[in-house]
C-alpha cells in the first residue's frame, strides 16, 4: 500500500496529465484571447459613444492590473497552492467576463476590466507551475512547451474568436466567448490528479527556507548569485518590446500603406501568430539538441533576422516576403518564450514555481506598456518629419514606419550582440534540473 508522503512522486496515468495540461492551458488561454476585444475596439466606442483615445483605458486597466499584481500572487500560489490560486481565478474570471458583457456604462466596464486583470493575474501566475507538476523535472520543458503551444493557438484564435464572436453577439461577444472556456476548464480541473493537487519538488529543509524568503529577497538573492539572472530577465523584456512593434503598428502599414482591408490585414497577423506556436511546439527538440542556453540564443537570433527583414519592407514589398519575415519573427518569439520559462524554473528553488512563472508575465508586460509608448511616439515623430518636407500622407507615414523598424533592429541586434560578450551566457549548458 502507498505511502500518502510520497503522492508528490507518485505518476499520475499519462492521459489524466494531458487532460490536467489542456485543463490548465484552456484556463489560461483566456489571457491571450484578450487579442480579440481589439477587433471590438471601434463597436465598444460606437456603443459608449466615446473618443477613439478614450478606449484606450479598456486594454491599460486590464494590462497594468494583471501586470503589476502577477508576481505576488505567484508568490501566493508557493505559499497556499498554485491549484487553489488558480481555480480562484478561473471563478473570477467568469464572473468579470459576465460583467463587462452586462456594462451598462463605460466606467462600469472600466471596473470590470480592473476584475478580469486580477484574474488574469491570478490564472498567469500558477499557469506555468502547475503543468511541470504533471511530468517528472526531466520532462519540464516538454510541458512548457504543450502550454505554450496552446497560448500560442489562442493567440492564433484571438482575431477569429473576435470577428466571429462579435458577428454573432455584438461587441459583448469577446467577453461572453470566454465565460464557457473557464467553466470547462474548472470542470477539467476537478478530476482527481495527485501530482496537480499535491505538485511539489523538493524537500522539507528547501520548503521552509523558500518560504521564509520574500518574494524581493528571493530575486535580488538570486541576482547576486547568478550573474546571468539579470541579462536573461533583461533579454525576455527587450525581446517583448521589440516584437510588440508588430502587432501594434502592422495593422496601419497595411491599411494605408498597402491599402489592405480589415479581413487580410487580420489573415497575415495570423502568420506571426503561427509561427509563435511553431516555435514553441518545436522548443524541447532544440533544448535536447543544442541545450536551454544556445536554444535561447537561436530564438533570439530569429527574432533579430525577422525585425531585421521587415525593415526592407515598402510600398511593393510582396506578400511571400512579408509572411516570412513575421513568421520568422514570431517563431522566434515562440521560442523564447518557452526558453525563458523553462530557465527561471532552473534558476530558482523548486518551491517558487510561482515566481518564477510570473516573471515571464512580468517581463512581457514590461515590454508592451514600454513598446506602447515608445513605438507609436516614434511613428508619430517619423510621420510628422516626412510631411513636414513636403511628403504626402502615406509617403509619410511610410517614412515612420521605416524609421520605427530601424530603431527596433538596432536595439534588438544590438542588445544581443552586446551579450555575446557577458562569459557562459548563451554558450554553455544551463543548470541541469
Amino acid at each position: 500500500m502507498s505511502n500518502p508522503n510520497d503522492l508528490q512522486s507518485a505518476k499520475a496515468p499519462s492521459l489524466l496529465n494531458l487532460l490536467a495540461v489542456v485543463a490548465v492551458g484552456l484556463g489560461a488561454s483566456v489571457g491571450p484571447l484578450d487579442f480579440a476585444v481589439n477587433v471590438a475596439f471601434p463597436a465598444i466606442s460606437a456603443a459608449f459613444q466615446i473618443q477613439t483615445q478614450t478606449i484606450r483605458w479598456v486594454a491599460l486597466c486590464y494590462v497594468l492590473t494583471y501586470g503589476s499584481l502577477v508576481l505576488w500572487f505567484g508568490a501566493l500560489g508557493d505559499r497556499i497552492g498554485h491549484l487553489r490560486v488558480f481555480r480562484f481565478g478561473l471563478v473570477l474570471g467568469a464572473i468579470a467576463f459576465t460583467l463587462c458583457a452586462v456594462s451598462p456604462f463605460y466606467s462600469w466596464l472600466l471596473v470590470a476590466r480592473f476584475l478580469q486583470g486580477v484574474s488574469a493575474a491570478l490564472i498567469l501566475s500558477c499557469g506555468p507551475a502547475l503543468v511541470t507538476f504533471l511530468y517528472a523535472e526531466h520532462e519540464r520543458t516538454r510541458a512548457l512547451s504543450m502550454y505554450g503551444s496552446m497560448a500560442g493557438l489562442a493567440t492564433v484564435a484571438a482575431p477569429l474568436v473576435g470577428g466571429f464572436s462579435i458577428a454573432w453577439m455584438g461587441w459583448t461577444g469577446v467577453y461572453w466567448i470566454r465565460v464557457p472556456i473557464v467553466l470547462v476548464a474548472l470542470a477539467c480541473l476537478a478530476l482527481y490528479n495527485p501530482r496537480l493537487q499535491h505538485g511539489v519538488h523538493g524537500t522539507r529543509d528547501t520548503i521552509k527556507k523558500t518560504e521564509s524568503l520574500s518574494t524581493m529577497r528571493l530575486l535580488l538573492n538570486t541576482l547576486s548569485s547568478n550573474s546571468n539572472f539579470g541579462w536573461v530577465n533583461a533579454s525576455c523584456v527587450i525581446i517583448q518590446l521589440c516584437s510588440f512593434s508588430i502587432p501594434l503598428i502592422l495593422p496601419y502599414y497595411l491599411i494605408r500603406v498597402l491599402h489592405w482591408g480589415s479581413a487580410p490585414s487580420g489573415t497575415l497577423l495570423v502568420a506571426w501568430a503561427v509561427g509563435g506556436l511553431a516555435g514553441a511546439a518545436a522548443t524541447p527538440t532544440l533544448v535536447r539538441r543544442f541545450g536551454l542556453n544556445q536554444t535561447g540564443f537561436i530564438a533570439a537570433c530569429l527574432c533579430c533576422l525577422g525585425l531585421l527583414a521587415i525593415c526592407l519592407w515598402s510600398s511593393s514589398v510582396s506578400v511571400l516576403f512579408m509572411v516570412l519575415s513575421i513568421a520568422i519573427q514570431g517563431t522566434g518569439l515562440g521560442l523564447f518564450q518557452v526558453v525563458y520559462s523553462d530557465w527561471m524554473m532552473a534558476d530558482l528553488p523548486p518551491q517558487s514555481r510561482g515566481v518564477a512563472g510570473s516573471l515571464a508575465v512580468l517581463t512581457r508586460m514590461l515590454g508592451i506598456v514600454t513598446g506602447a509608448v515608445c513605438w507609436l511616439w516614434l511613428v508619430d515623430h517619423g510621420e510628422a518629419n516626412a510631411l513636414a518636407a513636403g511628403k504626402t500622407p502615406e509617403a509619410a507615414f511610410l517614412a515612420g514606419y521605416q524609421q520605427l523598424h530601424y530603431v527596433v533592429a538596432t536595439v534588438s541586434i544590438g542588445f544581443f550582440a552586446a551579450s555575446c560578450f557577458k562569459r557562459g551566457l548563451w554558450f554553455r549548458t544551463a543548470p541541469s534540473p
